[in-house]
Parts: structure tokens; sequence; C-alpha cells
């Protein structure tokens, strides 16, 4: 091993002894027959340690296998260095980079074991065999620039974990669907959130409250006292609104006219009074009272007179008397127009007491979902009914969302993969497929660099600290600079 011979002074001792004046000579030559002894001694060294000598290997080792590598601390192992030396070949190199650049990646550590190392030319080292490993902490792994900085960690499983965040852009294409169960408060509606179906999955409401938000509440049209919403229902069609009660007019705030004539109200036995004065001829102004009984056609309430209270008696309509006092009041008169009610309600029945006209209304009208009012800057909303709930689509997100990616990185040719397997948002764990294939994300692949021939890359471990790549070769030639990468 030439090289190594030059490296410890040996061949340029010979050189200037053979070149010496004679004055020096006899000196030179005095050094040369000890370096003759030394070289002579080099036999023994195959089978005896010779510690001085080791030493003095070992640092001339050190010294040229720290050239040819970047940065590195270099341990030479084995014993009888001389007797390696000699033979050209060492049984063991140990090399340790603890800083550098590596992949791109800053402040990664570097450590590899050679074994049989010869140096066939100044700029190449042979190694029979290696093992090698690079060491990147979670604190130094790649981030793109612009966005938040993930963390990394360990998984229980000894996968990876990451922490990060998905920005609003990058769900333009998520699709979720809110579950909300409706009811009635009072004259509102109120629609409550209980679960999100995102990815597949459905999650509960309370879990994922930042994209759930809370109750949402609409005010629906005002009813006549002692008619009140009961239920609210979604369905395919839209939503059911029933609605019941009894509504009731006092008798003192019934019109007072009735056609031309002035007119007051009284009730018994179920009728309504109307009382008036007309005009019968010779007698003018006679008081009478009609007792009509109310009925409901449709929306509208007509009185059908009953008996007719006139000179102190009641009177059935057919008698004389009757039809006289009846022929004077228009028909029209005693049927008025109810306030219209919402398609599916209707008036039912109606009565009448001293305390007034009883009107009982029932029923469930129909509401298109597009009575419901669109979030305010939120993602336009579709509305529809599933299994019973109202149903809120939308696509997209106006907020970040915090996300963790558990992965088990692999390493393909000469690319690192962190790609993840699972996703957790909102306390689940979703096929990452799913989530991909609607959010954009950062990249999970990592080109590695390139390694000298029949040296390649074997696996990567996850450790508390960081990612461990290991590297194995044999019959490895590494030029000058091969191993160690760039900047240190």
């Amino acid at each position: 091993m030439s090289t190594l011979l030059t490296g410890l002074g040996l061949g340029r001792l010979l050189h200037r002894a053979a070149h010496a004046p004679a004055t020096r000579r006899r000196w030179i030559i005095r050094i040369g027959a000890g370096a003759t002894v030394l070289i002579a001694l080099g036999g023994a060294a195959y089978a005896l340690p010779v510690p001085f000598l080791d030493r003095l290997v070992a640092d001339q080792v050190v010294d040229r296998v720290s050239a040819q590598v970047s940065c590195a601390q270099v341990t030479v192992g084995g014993d009888r260095l001389l007797a390696q030396a000699l033979s050209g070949t060492l049984s063991e190199v140990r090399l340790t980079v603890p800083d550098a650049t590596l992949s791109g990646v800053r402040h990664a550590s570097f450590t590899a074991t050679l074994h049989d190392v010869s140096q066939p030319a100044d700029d190449q080292t042979h190694v029979g065999a290696m093992n090698a490993a690079i060491t990147i902490g979670f604190a130094n792994m790649p981030t793109v620039e612009g966005t938040t900085a993930p963390t990394y960690r360990r998984a229980d499983d000894g996968g990876l974990m990451v922490d990060t965040v998905v920005p609003a852009e990058a769900s333009e294409n998520v699709k979720a669907k809110l579950f909300l169960k409706m009811r009635i408060a009072g004259d509102s509606a109120e629609a409550v959130p209980q679960q999100l179906e995102i990815f597949g999955r459905k999650v509960a409401a309370a879990k994922a409250s930042s994209l759930t938000g809370g109750v949402r509440k609409q005010d629906l049209p005002e009813l006549p006292a002692g008619v009140t919403y009961r239920s609210i229902t979604p369905r395919a069609d839209g939503l059911h609104v029933a609605l019941a009660g009894v509504a009731t007019q006092a008798l003192n705030t019934l019109p007072t006219q009735v056609g031309d004539q002035t007119v007051t109200y009284s009730a018994a036995d179920g009728l309504l009074g109307i009382s008036t004065a007309i005009k019968v001829e010779p007698i003018i102004d006679v008081p009478l009272t009609i007792r009509a009984e109310p009925r409901l056609d449709g929306d509208s309430l007509t009185l059908f007179p009953r008996l007719v209270h006139i000179l102190g008696k009641d009177r059935e309509t057919d008698d004389f008397l009757s039809k006289i006092v009846l022929s004077q009041i228009d028909e029209k008169d005693l049927t008025r127009k109810l306030p219209a009610l919402p398609s599916g309600v209707r008036y039912q029945a109606v009565e009448v007491d001293p305390q007034g006209v009883h009107v009982t209304v029932g029923g469930t009208t129909i509401q298109s979902f597009s009575v419901l009012k669109q979030p305010e800057g939120g993602q336009p909303t579709t509305f529809g009914a599933e299994g019973g709930f109202l149903t809120a689509s939308t696509k997209g997100s106006t907020q970040d969302t915090k996300i963790q990616l558990y992965a088990q990185p692999k390493i393909t040719g000469n690319t690192l993969d962190i790609s993840p397997q699972e996703i957790e948002m909102f306390g689940t764990r979703f096929p990452a497929a799913r989530v991909l294939s609607q959010v954009k994300s950062a990249p999970t692949t990592y080109p590695l660099q390139e390694l000298p021939t029949n040296l390649t890359y074997q696996s990567v471990e996850v450790t508390p600290t960081g990612l461990l790549i290991k590297l194995e070769g044999r019959d490895v030639t590494l030029a000058k600079g091969a191993l160690g990468g760039g900047a240190c």
C-alpha cells in the first residue's frame, strides 16, 4: 500500500538517504539502517503487536481517511495496525459525521463502520463491506416554505406521527354533511348539530365543533294567540311543520257594523246573539236579537240564523216576523273571511261562548328547504333530510384545520416516503386515501442523495428523537467526499 507508506514517511526517508552529501551520509546510513530494522520488524508485526508503531499508524490513517471524508471523526479498529498497513488493507474503520447537510436536511448525522478498507488511488477508497446510518432529528425535518411547520414524534405503535395544519385553501374540495336535529322553541325553529359526515365517516358534532358550530335558530311566522307550533320534522320533500290550537276572538272585538246596522254581541247555548234595532212598519226601531250558529266553510266563517228574538219572544226563522227581520239582512254580511293559513293547515271547528268565538286550527304544512337561512360567512349550503335529521351539505372550508398524520416510513430506491396511512381529525382516524382525495397535502416523499454502486438504502426506523436511515453495501468504491454529504 504505497500511499500508506508514503503517509508514514518511510519513502521520503529512504530517498533522502540515497542522495545526501558525504558528510551526512554516515548519519543517514545509521538512520537508514534503523529504518531497515524497522521494516524488518514489520514482519514480526504480523504475529506480535507493536503498540508504539500501532499508535503511529493509527494517527497516520486517521489523517488520511479524514482527508477523504468531509468533517468526519475517524476511529481505526482492530489490532496489529502496522501489519494491516503493510498489507494495504485495514480491517475496520469507523466514521462519524455529527453535523452535516445530507439530502438537503441540515444538522443530520452520519455514522459508518467500514471493513476491509484499502486505497487503490489517492481519490478512491475501496470497502469490502460497510454498514452506515443517517440520523435526522425531528426538529430538522424538511418543511414547506410559507406553511406552519409540522411537529414530528414517535407514535405508540412505533410509527411516525405528524401534527400539522391544513390551510383552508387546501380544503376547497372537502365535502362535509352535517346532521342536525330540529326542534321547536316558542316561535322559533332550532337545529342542533348531532353528527358530521366527512371522508366517509360520521363524527360526533361535539368533537368537530370548530366546523359544526352551535345551535342554529330561525324565527317562524307569527301565529294567532292560542295557536302554537308543535313540531318540525325534516323529510325528503321539505320541512314538515305541525301547528295546532284554538284562536279566540272576544265578543267585544267583533265588528260593530253588519251591513248598515250597528250591532252588539252576546252568547248563550252555543249561539251568537247579534243585537240591533230595525224598522218594522208602523213601528220604528224595534229591538231584536238574531241568534246565529257559527259554521266553517273552508277559510270562511258564516253565521246561520236559528232564532230571532223580537217583541219579547224567540221565534223560529220561518216565523212571519223573523222573515221580515231577516229579509232586511244581506246574507253576505253574515260571512267573514278568516286569515289565510299555510298549505296543509286548516280551520277545523268553531264554537262560541260568552268569552268569544273560538276557532280550532290544526295541521301540518310543508316548507321548502329554501326557507332556511344560509350560514353567514360560510360556504354555500345545500339542505336536505336523512333519517329524520336535517342535513346541511357543504364543499370547502373557510378555516384552517388541525390534523394528525400516522405513517410507517419506508424507503423505495433513493426516496424516503412518509406518506400517511391514517389521518386523525376531530378525535377520529380516517383512511388517509379518503382524506387526501379531497385535501391538497404537503409533500410526503423526499429524494435521498445518490449512493455509490453497491451501496444501498436498506430501511428507516422511527426513534424517540427522529428518523434512522440504514445503509448497507459490499465491494463499494468511494470517491473522495462521497460520504459525509455536502456542507458540514
